[in-house]
């Protein structure tokens, strides 16, 4: 019996540096690999890290490194890089960039850095705004700027789910608001859902983004090979582009007409299509369409513009024209006299 209870003493010997090693790769694991025991509140208290980790969804720590970069500007003005990181086997990091900056009213129908309007999901009602498959924006609260319109902006990794993103930004913009001072008495609400973006498709031989009449953009011979993205007529705003020849838009959701009309360089136009208009060029226009302002645009792709020296080609403004008489008329647009 002596000998027997002898014999445990060895034993424990090695089973305690074990249990302790353990305890201590699992402290490193929550640590390093998880957000428990972390703070919620990231980029200043602006940003959420639990929301910030339903968008990123690949695990791992979520943190903002230095925090909000030294932007100076109105109370809501920021920028600032989330990101997740973890030690697991094939674990890779996952980054957000947040930012709340001015822009034109129309930026998300105009070339840049935006997503091809067709290819977004637009949202309105509590909160104004609209994801793509990496990027997304929501309006701030009417009152939050002083010049331009404002706007809170993210770019997330592709494949992210766009409902969680489209939260993450609404949450962030009730956060920047209240700082501002210029919250609404009721909180902006991130929408449930989204619309899926739909899928590209050959373009009819009838009816170019489902609009009869409406003239191809570009030389015939290039209709062949053309696809097109049509979103369906559900909401305030919908669009259409002809990959390569054109993108078109129209929306009369308040909001962003309040946006548009209240943006610097906004201002009387030329007629189009024997409409009385007003916006900032002769392809991003609003016209009062049987009392609803509706806001238009178009922007030419590559393969058209290369192709503006062919003699069947169109040129932009008559494309424009041609878009804006044909795709009014399902918006109650008529021209009016002088």
């Amino acid at each position: 019996m002596t000998q027997g209870k002898g014999n445990r003493a060895p034993r424990w010997k090695w089973i305690a540096p074990v249990l302790a090693l353990g305890v201590v790769f699992a402290a490193l694991h929550v640590w390093l690999n998880t957000n428990l025991f972390a703070g919620d509140d990231l980029c200043g208290g602006l940003v959420s890290a639990a929301r910030a980790d339903s968008v990123l969804s690949g695990g791992g720590r979520i943190s903002d490194g230095g925090g909000q970069d030294g932007r100076t500007g109105e109370a809501w003005e920021f920028s600032c890089t989330v990101e997740s990181s973890s030690f697991l086997p094939g674990a890779g990091k996952g980054h957000l960039r947040i930012s709340g900056t001015h822009e034109r009213g129309d930026f998300a129908f105009t070339d840049g850095r935006w997503p091809t309007p067709a290819t977004v999901s637009f949202f309105s009602g509590p909160v104004t705004g609209g994801v793509g498959r990496d990027h997304g924006w929501v309006l701030l609260p009417v009152g939050c700027a002083k010049t331009a319109p404002a706007i809170i902006e993210g770019y997330a990794p592709q494949g992210s789910d766009p409902t969680a993103l489209a939260g993450l930004l609404t949450d962030v913009a009730n956060r920047a608001a209240e700082r501002a001072g210029c919250a609404p008495e009721r909180p902006l609400t991130a929408p449930g859902t989204l619309p899926a973006a739909p899928a590209a498709q050959k373009v009819p031989a009838d009816a170019v983004c489902g609009i009869e009449g409406l003239a191809f953009p570009g030389p015939v011979a290039g209709r062949k090979a053309a696809r097109q993205t049509v979103q369906e007529r559900t909401g305030p705003t919908w669009a259409c582009e002809v990959s390569g020849h054109a993108s078109f838009a129209v929306t009369r959701e308040p909001r962003v007409l309040e946006a548009i009309t209240s943006s610097p360089g906004f201002g009387e136009q030329p007629r189009i299509a024997g409409l009385r208009v007003s916006g900032f060029d002769r392809r991003h226009v609003v016209a009062d369409c049987s009392g609803t302002p509706t806001y238009f645009s178009m922007e030419p792709g590559p393969t058209y513009t290369a192709a503006l020296e062919s003699p069947d080609t169109p040129s932009p403004g008559a494309v424009f024209a041609d878009f804006v008489a044909t795709a009014g008329k399902s918006f109650g647009c008529s021209a009016t006299t002088p």
